[in-house]
């Protein structure tokens, strides 16, 4: 199984949210060489960016320190890539999510996500957890 996490999911674990206990579960499974697991280089940008503002720009980089350090691998936004977000964000999807579906659609990844955004593209969503 391959999965490519989106920012959400990764926010609510490491805030211990609603959901955290789905997406550590998948985790641990890429941890135990068990699943691949991915993210993409957007999602750094977006992770460093709110945690700089919500709590400095240490806590941003001790994030990033603990995603490099995982199992994960980052997809780098590439020309295929950019390209498949450009045909995304004609659906009306902000560009981060655009980048995100796109580097899963190029990898045949499940984005595990909680944003109703990604199910308006042709990829395989794994909802970490619901919205009322």
């Amino acid at each position: 199984m391959k999965y490519l996490l989106d920012t959400k999911a990764l926010l609510a674990f490491f805030s211990d949210e609603d959901g955290a206990e789905k997406v550590e579960a998948i985790l641990k499974e890429i941890d135990e060489n068990r699943a691949e697991g991915f993210i993409s280089a957007i999602t750094l940008t977006e992770l460093y960016y709110l945690y700089a503002r919500r709590g400095g720009e240490q806590v941003a980089k001790e994030r990033i320190e603990q995603l490099r350090l995982s199992n994960l691998k980052i997809i780098p936004i590439d020309e295929e890539i950019a390209l498949k977000a450009g045909e995304y964000k004609l659906q009306a999807i902000p560009i981060a999510d655009a980048l995100i579906a796109a580097s899963a659609q190029l990898i045949a990844a499940h984005v595990v996500t909680d944003d109703p955004h990604f199910e308006q593209v042709n990829i395989s969503v794994l909802k970490f957890r619901e919205h009322d």
